[in-house]
């Protein structure tokens, strides 16, 4: 029993911890002018920034000198669907007619790691 929690105790001394820092770059909208962006480092809220270099690859290369590895490139799709839509027919509204709006916006998402020994 002795011999096995000292085994015990000196397996968990020296285990290696590798941990790894994340950080997740939502691209919002890219326009000539400015590029916006969320950024996630999972250590406080959410960052909204605009830049005014609106070029992505520069954006990854000022994270690769920064230490970080891009990981994955990932798009993801938002769909809004806005408006009212009537359950049924009345004077005002008499063939059902909707006010519905869908925007379908196309999002990048940037997964950088970057390894801590």
């Amino acid at each position: 029993m002795r011999r096995g929690l000292i085994f015990l105790f000196l397996s968990f001394s020296f285990i290696k911890t590798y941990s790894q820092e994340w950080v997740i770059i939502d691209i919002v909208s890219q326009n000539t002018k400015e590029l916006v962006v969320y950024i996630d480092d999972g250590e406080k809220k959410i960052e909204r920034k605009k830049l005014k270099n609106p070029s992505i690859v520069k954006l990854i290369m000022d994270y690769q000198t920064k230490g970080f590895q891009l990981e994955k490139v990932t798009q993801g799709v938002e769909l809004d669907l806005n408006g009212n839509f009537p359950l049924n027919n009345n004077r005002l509204n008499n063939i059902g007619i909707t006010n519905l709006t869908l925007s379908n916006n196309n999002r990048i998402l940037l997964w950088f790691k970057k390894p801590k020994k």
